[in-house]
């Protein structure tokens, strides 16, 4: 990266370099962040945080990792947003408002569907996936019971996760909302849970 130091002692850059900023953290947000569009707007939020700290960097040596972590920084921030965008409250037994939040039953029919899919798994995956996902035991305390490492179970509960999602694909036709959670399943041709 090109950039001149002004006079104050602060790094200032010019068009080459702004081009060359842009074009680095365009390619290394896009290789962390599936969707391009929030990708792009992620781009431009880094952009501002640049311009707007730019004077805080005196020494031209050290642009290169200071943007460097301000976009590390800026993509961990937007794994963080995610996660807590995921995090939906579990409505409580009597609240009268749990009856409404799974109004047709999908998700209750759709977590019928998935037992029997289940079978379709190799017996090491589909022992991860049910002790992890449908147990809901954390993953080391899985991979204790087990016998293996905690990476070793974590593959196992990747594939499986992969393979059942291609099980479903299959045979039912999801309907997610803006959240990504499904609303409905229809069943399409043979499908294991008898649709």
């Amino acid at each position: 990266m090109d950039a001149d130091a002004t006079t104050a002692g602060t790094v200032r850059l010019d068009d080459g370099a702004w081009a060359e900023v842009l074009a680095q953290l365009r390619g290394y947000v896009r290789s962390r962040i599936a969707d391009p569009h929030r990708a792009e707007d992620l781009v431009g939020e880094i952009v501002l945080r640049i311009h707007r700290n730019l004077g805080t960097l005196d020494d031209r040596d050290r642009l290169a990792h200071w943007v460097g972590r301000i976009a590390r920084n800026a993509v961990v921030d937007e794994y963080r947003r995610a996660a807590r965008a995921r995090e939906l409250p579990v409505p409580a037994v009597d609240d009268p408002a749990a009856a409404d939040a799974d109004p047709a039953g999908s998700l209750t029919e759709l977590a019928a569907c998935l037992r029997p899919l289940l079978a379709g798994l190799p017996p090491a995956q589909r022992r991860a996936v049910e002790l992890v996902d449908l147990d809901g035991w954390p993953q080391a305390r899985a991979a204790r019971h087990e016998g293996i490492s905690v990476s070793g179970l974590k593959s196992r509960v990747q594939r499986g996760r992969r393979r059942l999602a291609d099980l479903l694909g299959r045979c039912c036709t999801l309907t997610l909302d803006a959240r990504g959670l499904p609303m409905e399943h229809t069943p399409t041709g043979s499908c294991a849970c008898g649709g």
